[in-house]
């Protein structure tokens, strides 16, 4: 399994990082912190996630919908 961590700054670093996993085949797990070491989101490679990231417009409404989560539930920016 592929397990990498990614220190972000905006919405489009994450969906940097994503789009590069579109074609991996073997398991992999991707964690994105904040500038302060705060884990703010992770994805994993299920079925859904995989079907929202093959479009980038998809990717990006992904994204945006489990930030605002992430923001609920008091994670920094």
């Amino acid at each position: 399994m592929i397990h990498d961590r990614f220190t972000i700054r905006s919405l489009d670093d994450i969906c940097y990082y994503l789009r590069k996993y579109r074609r991996v085949r073997e398991d992999w797990r991707v964690d994105f912190y904040n500038e302060f070491d705060t884990l703010l989101l992770t994805f994993e490679n299920d079925e859904e996630t995989i079907e929202r990231m093959k479009d980038d417009d998809e990717l990006y409404a992904m994204v945006t919908e489990w930030m605002d989560v992430a923001l609920m539930m008091g994670k920094e920016y």
